[in-house]
């Protein structure tokens, strides 16, 4: 029995931990790429720089070789191997998953999502040079690989799933689509579009794990205020000011609902659907503030997520 409540009890934080990464990441909701500059700015030049290639038929100029790069002095393949598709399929699902992980630069704010962006690239970039060096592989594909697969780590340990369902007695989940997109991207050249995909993967654990202080690299400021100045990308501000938006929260008691939803209403409640009661019970709710918050919001989980998480 204490094994069974321990293990409960574990369950029970880590979902209340997922849930305040997912209030994180959902709290500067904007529509399109609002609040979030570079990652419109890589989607441009990703785009751009793709059909531009494409239309001067210069696509086997774009992805890394080393005797080209360094004994011809062909050296922009170092920056066009990072940033050129080379396929369709490759900018439609490149595209659209830089365009769901801008979450994370709302997340993060821009500066610590370029460092991470940079970090990424460079390990990414060190990682397909020792391929090609130790003949692994004779050429590998061109592509933001290294940024969407690098970003995938942060998505699967960050992001809980807020829908969950089956099929054939498979687990989907709303996170199921975009791991389907990136195996799409990952063989969207295949076989060479798969070690630079492997090598983004290996980047991103690498930028998350202690073993090494990447998260505590910090952009320098004058780059941040050069970057502000002329191309957008950063909004500089002072400490006194986004420490100003900041609210104390008042404590509020777990096993008094009222608090958080206010008086019954005089309009009959709807009856709570067990099945997402349970899903906000995962996300590390009380259940019964689970049950009053789906009454009152007619079984809409995101409403409830909204009501809760407002009152965290």
């Amino acid at each position: 029995r204490a094994k069974r409540k321990k293990k409960k009890k574990k369950k029970k934080e880590k979902g209340t931990q997922l849930f305040r990464q997912y209030v994180l990441i959902h709290q500067d909701m904007a529509p399109g790429f609002g609040k979030a500059p570079l990652s419109k700015c890589l989607c441009t030049l990703c785009v751009g720089a793709s059909v531009l290639a494409s239309f001067l038929n210069v696509q086997h100029l774009c992805h890394l070789d080393i005797k080209n790069t360094f004994a011809h002095g062909q050296v922009w393949r170092l920056v066009t191997s990072q940033i050129v598709f080379s396929t369709q399929s490759g900018i439609f699902f490149g595209i659209l998953l830089l365009y769901v992980f801008r979450e994370f630069e709302r997340r993060f704010k821009t500066p610590k999502f370029a460092v991470a962006v940079l970090v990424l690239t460079t390990l990414s970039t060190i990682f397909q040079l020792t391929l090609l060096a130790a003949k692994v592989t004779k050429r590998l594909a061109s592509g933001p690989y290294s940024i969407v697969f690098g970003l995938f780590t942060f998505f699967f340990s960050e992001v809980p799933p807020s829908m969950k369902g089956g099929l054939l007695f498979i687990p989907i989940s709303d996170k199921t689509f975009k791991y389907l997109f990136g195996l799409q991207l990952m063989f969207a050249e295949f076989p060479h579009s798969i070690w630079p995909s492997l090598c983004g993967l290996l980047a991103g654990i690498l930028y998350r794990s202690r073993l090494f202080p990447f998260q505590r690299i910090r952009l320098p400021l004058w780059i941040q205020r050069c970057c502000a100045e002329y191309c957008k990308c950063f909004h500089t501000q002072s400490r006194r000011r986004r420490n100003a938006g900041y609210q104390q929260v008042p404590e509020v008691d777990p096993s008094m609902p009222q608090q958080l939803f206010g008086a019954p209403p005089a309009v009959p409640l709807v009856e709570p659907d067990p099945t997402r009661v349970q899903t906000l019970v995962g996300m590390g709710f009380e259940e019964q503030q689970a049950r009053m918050a789906l009454s009152r919001n007619g079984n809409n989980v995101e409403a409830a997520v909204g009501v809760l998480g407002a009152n965290w």
